[in-house]
């Protein structure tokens, strides 16, 4: 690519330069030159991960190579990368893939050594060049958007030299700690929420299916089966149903008794007297003639005994009735006797099949408590875990600030780094401090400078933690001799604290035996240049927004 406007870096300050040309158009701007671009080439060559989306393997240049020369163990390395194939790089000429590229830069740059508790070579290296497009100039201890504090407690210690047997030990907790996090959000749901219960309901639940198992099992062990049980029961129905039908006959039967009593009491009060005709005829003075005294007699007779007839029929039915209710009592009697006795032979036992569904019952019913007592030992664990978690917790951020408290002079350097770095951009008008504070996750980093809620404050802030950082790493040979930062770091920082950092930049760099580059539009430059800033720099690149072969590329993008 003929226009690429390559770079050459030196010891101490290196600048990146962009600026505007008369001829651009007016809806051009430097934003869009190749600054950031320029630190993703310089990742790109350092190892990072290249997607799909990378401005590298766009089409306009996947079919191009590129090349850095750095220092790697005291010699001079060339690497070469493309991205037409980006998982294989060519290094002094060999072909070699990207995972060993970055085992070596884990090894030269970073001290490396492979083991388990060690962070990963990119984790770190993400530090030292910020990728604004992740959010990485938000926050001074993150280099992703909404970033976990635990992916940043290894790198950040790393390079801090703190203890990573310490934080390897925090991260079981964290992972138990999540897990049961997870579980307890999981119990929330409606349905898992439902199976699982609450302890309370549970225990309310236990208590009563144990009552019903005890119930149930001595209702078992007293329980006898009868033999022909069925027989036994279907011959008491049947005596019931029988006992039932002599009740009803005896009921008729003593009614039609009552019926003939009544007719033959009134059979002896009706009785016809026939002297009233007598006494008739005798008033009347007349005498009857002895014919018809004779017919009343003889109608008199036989009226007697046609009573006398009737009343005999009468007493017949009565006997008869008699004869027959006593009969059925007997029978009755005999009926209810039989019944009680199989009732009885019923009601000591019972059948087999009974016997067989309360064993069910049983089987049943100790299910259902099983399983609530497994839920219950559940939430048990589930609070013993969390316990168990919260003393693990306590002890683990106690154990981090003994370290630290054992540490006091390393962190007491560390801080004093830190504040004299903030004193030489601001002075003492904004005091300004780096606490390493304990937290039951590992070290918790707190870089601020007084009034620091304005947007060039917080840049300022993270500015000096990263030269701290990357001073520290290196003095104790766990970071490489170089820092990068893109000119978003200084979009919101005011002249004279834009140049009082670059000076400071340029001195920390040059007394450090550091390269710091840096990105800047050129009107910022000159701000800062109007404002103070005289120190000798090296001019890696320029770069322009002219229309076609401006920019980092040379190349206009569409």
């Amino acid at each position: 690519m003929p226009d690429f406007k390559s770079a050459s870096f030196r010891p101490g300050l290196n600048i990146v330069v962009a600026e505007r040309t008369k001829a651009a158009r007016r809806q051009d701007s430097r934003n869009a030159v190749g600054k950031t671009s320029f630190i993703r080439v310089l990742d790109f060559l350092l190892g990072s991960d290249a997607r799909p989306d990378h401005i590298l393997r766009r089409p306009e240049l996947a079919e191009s190579t590129f090349e850095l020369e750095l220092e790697l163990g005291g010699q001079t390395v060339s690497v070469r990368r493309s991205g037409a194939e980006p998982g294989l790089l060519q290094v002094d000429g060999v072909t070699v893939k990207n995972s060993a590229w970055r085992q070596r830069l884990a090894k030269d740059l970073f001290s490396l050594a492979g083991r388990a508790e060690e962070p990963s070579y990119r984790s770190l290296i993400a530090f030292y060049l910020r990728d604004v497009q992740n959010g990485a100039f938000e926050n001074p201890t993150e280099v992703h958007r909404k970033q976990a504090a635990a992916a940043s407690q290894s790198p950040l210690a790393y390079l801090f030299g703190l203890d990573l047997s310490l934080l390897e030990q925090s991260k079981d907790i964290a992972t138990a700690e999540k897990s049961l996090k997870e579980l307890r959000k999981a119990a929330k749901d409606p349905v898992l929420g439902m199976t699982l219960g609450r302890a309370q309901d549970l225990d309310a639940q236990i208590r009563t299916l144990g009552i019903q198992v005890a119930n149930l099992e001595r209702e078992i062990s007293e329980f006898k089966v009868v033999d022909q049980y069925t027989q036994h029961r279907n011959r008491a129905d049947e005596l019931t149903r029988e006992i039932r039908k002599l009740n009803d006959s005896l009921v008729m039967e003593e009614r039609r008794l009552k019926d003939v009593d009544a007719a033959i009491n009134q059979e002896s009060e009706s009785q016809p007297d026939h002297s009233y005709v007598h006494q008739m005829y005798e008033q009347l003075q007349i005498t009857l003639p002895d014919d018809v005294v004779r017919r009343f007699d003889e109608v008199a007779a036989f009226h007697r005994s046609v009573v006398e007839n009737r009343r005999r029929y009468l007493e017949g039915e009565r006997a008869s009735l008699m004869e027959s209710l006593d009969e059925k009592r007997q029978l009755l009697q005999h009926a209810d006797n039989e019944r009680s006795g199989v009732m009885r032979i019923l009601e000591a036992g019972g059948a087999l099949e009974t016997y067989n569904e309360l064993q069910l019952q049983l089987v049943e019913v100790k299910g259902r408590m099983g399983e609530l007592q497994q839920r219950r030992e559940t939430i048990d664990k589930w609070e013993n875990a969390n316990r168990h978690l919260q003393l693990r917790s306590a002890e683990m951020e106690l154990r981090f600030s003994m370290d630290l408290n054992d540490r006091r002079s390393q962190i007491d350097e560390i801080a004093e780094l830190y504040s004299s770095y903030a004193y030489e951009i601001y002075g003492s008008g904004r005091p300004a401090a780096l606490s390493v504070d304990s937290s039951k996750v590992g070290y918790n980093f707190v870089p601020t400078i007084g009034g620091d809620r304005s947007r060039g404050v917080k840049s300022m802030a993270l500015f000096c933690f990263d030269l701290t950082m990357a001073v520290t790493a290196r003095r104790n040979e766990r970071g490489p001799d170089f820092l990068v930062h893109d000119s978003h770091l200084y979009s919101d920082v005011e002249g004279r604290q834009m140049a009082s950092a670059l000076s400071l930049a340029a001195k920390v760099a040059e007394r450090e035996g550091i390269q710091y580059v840096v990105t800047l539009n050129s009107d910022d430059l000159k701000k800062a240049q109007d404002e103070g800033f005289s120190v000798p720099f090296n001019e890696c690149a320029r770069l322009t927004d002219a229309y076609e072969t401006g920019g980092l590329f040379g190349i206009r993008f569409h």
